[in-house]
């Protein structure tokens, strides 16, 4: 299948992408639950592994020049109008790491209207290593379970395409494009930013995310006892609870938001 339209080659090239693997082997190095936002760990056959970062760009500058930079220029013009950031993760998968089930980000943002995310592969995403599927021409939300997932159903009647994508390669989703990846069966890990943007007339701030989030992963934690790592239960691994939890500040000297 041709690649999509939305796919971005080679945005991240040379010096810039040898720089976002440099910053992400130093955030993958943070203890699991250091990190205010959420920094978590997953079940692994070789033991726990870190397997998402939350709000990289707070404490870490090279990534929030790289947001309010190239990412926001992608993502305002898929969208035709200025955008704001208002949330960014890394997503590590080992080999071994597990993937996550079909769902639209629109559900998982609280309160989101406008949504577009880019995702940028820091590593090479193969269908091997779990690379992002997707599935185009969807306009509203569509059925979830109790997991908050796309019903099984629904999703298996999508018609989805892998988005392999070679590191420096981007691609933009927007909040109602369905997508899943599947488990990480090579033996390379696969890294991926993904920032997600805004209407800015919209006024949706990463300050109103962050809090509506953790609201949301709070009363759902208190609901079925499970710790989660996404406002809905889309990861398909066994996250890890940290044993400490962060400190309401960033919590890494040097390495502080700009």
């Amino acid at each position: 299948m041709a690649p999509p339209s939305n796919v971005h080659r080679c945005l991240l090239q040379f010096d810039a992408l040898d720089a976002a693997r440099s910053w992400t082997n130093e955030i993958a190095g943070w203890p699991a639950g250091s990190h205010v936002w959420g920094h978590y760990a997953e079940v692994t056959d070789s033991g726990p592994a870190i397997c998402r970062t939350e709000n990289v760009s707070a404490c870490h500058g090279g990534y929030a020049g790289l947001v309010n930079g190239v990412l926001r220029d992608v993502a305002a013009e898929a969208l035709g109008q200025p955008v704001t950031d208002f949330k960014d993760k890394i997503n590590y998968k080992q080999p071994g790491g597990a993937g996550f089930r079909p769902h639209q980000d629109v559900v998982a943002y609280p309160d989101a209207g406008t949504v577009m995310s880019v995702l940028v592969a820091i590593d090479d995403c193969t269908r091997e290593s779990g690379c992002l599927w997707l599935a185009d021409g969807v306009t509203q939300v569509l059925a979830t379970d109790d997991r908050g997932v796309v019903r099984e159903d629904v999703a298996t009647d999508l018609g989805w395409y892998p988005v392999e994508l070679a590191a420096g390669d981007a691609v933009c989703i927007d909040g109602f494009a369905p997508h899943y990846s599947d488990a990480n069966a090579s033996a390379a890990q696969r890294r991926v930013l993904i920032a997600s943007f805004s209407a800015s007339s919209e006024q949706y701030t990463r300050k109103h995310y962050y809090a509506a989030r953790r609201a949301a992963m709070g009363s759902a934690t208190k609901r079925d006892g499970r710790f989660r790592i996404s406002t809905i239960a889309d990861f398909a691994g066994t996250e890890v609870s940290p044993d400490e939890t962060a400190s309401e500040s960033c919590t890494h000297p040097g390495v502080g938001p700009t």
